[in-house]
């Protein structure tokens, strides 16, 4: 009698996994910088805070809830430049500058500015300054956030060189038309050419338009991909 005898073997590999290593700490220029901006908005906001208490014929609750978002915008920079929050740093500035552009233009802008500048005037100056203040701290932070995020990876800094490169003569030529020498001034006597040059104004135009579109555009996507090189690349892990 043959007796037979099935021997089976576990063949099965080790499965991998992909995890994203931990990102590398912003650079401390770029932490105390969120903080002080932090600072410097939620003290912004102290004047209006009062003005939206009582100043404007009663409660400005709407006024005064923008205002507090912006406060609370600060505090949350003040402790992402102390560190309390690791990871998401460049996002969560981002998203701090966000929500005080938000704020900025459906509070200050909305309820003072168009709604209120004719009845208050002598608030005015104050509220334009406070705009451009605070315009500015918006755009500081957007610049950190982003500077945090190059700073992973120098091959950032070649698509940003690429990216100005297609940005410098749109500045140019937008230049040169806004202050109508040279070039510039050709090119706005075509644009406002009579009806009997339609035909030219129409190729300018369309050469102008096309100009600006691909430059843009190519600007655009190398700034991508010098934020998408600043992006961490998944290891494989057993």
């Amino acid at each position: 009698m043959a007796i037979i005898i099935t021997v089976t073997t576990n063949t099965t590999q080790p499965k991998t996994s992909l995890t994203t290593p931990e990102l590398p700490a912003p650079p401390a220029m770029c932490r105390i910088g969120v903080a002080i901006l932090g600072i410097l908005v939620a003290l912004s906001t102290l004047p209006w805070l009062y003005y939206t208490l009582g100043h404007f014929g009663g409660f400005a609750w709407g006024f005064f809830g923008f205002e507090l978002i912006t406060v609370l915008a600060g505090v949350y920079a003040v402790l992402l430049g102390l560190g309390k929050f690791k990871q998401g740093w460049a996002i969560g500035v981002t998203a701090i500058a966000g929500s005080i552009l938000v704020a900025l233009v459906f509070g200050l802008y909305v309820d003072f500015i168009m709604a209120r500048k004719t009845d208050f005037p002598s608030l005015y100056p104050l509220a334009k300054n406070t705009l451009i203040a605070r315009a500015a701290i918006i755009a500081a932070l957007f610049t950190l956030a982003s500077i945090a995020v190059f700073a992973r990876n120098s091959k950032s800094v070649v698509y940003i060189v690429k990216a100005a490169a297609c940005a410098l003569p749109i500045v140019v030529v937008a230049g040169i038309m806004r202050a109508d020498i040279g070039p510039g001034a050709a090119i706005n006597n075509a644009l406002e050419a009579g009806s009997g040059s339609g035909a030219l104004q129409a190729v300018v135009g369309l050469a102008l338009g096309l100009f600006f579109i691909v430059l843009i555009s190519a600007a655009g996507h190398l700034m991508i991909r010098a934020y998408e090189s600043g992006r961490p690349t998944p290891s494989k892990a057993q």
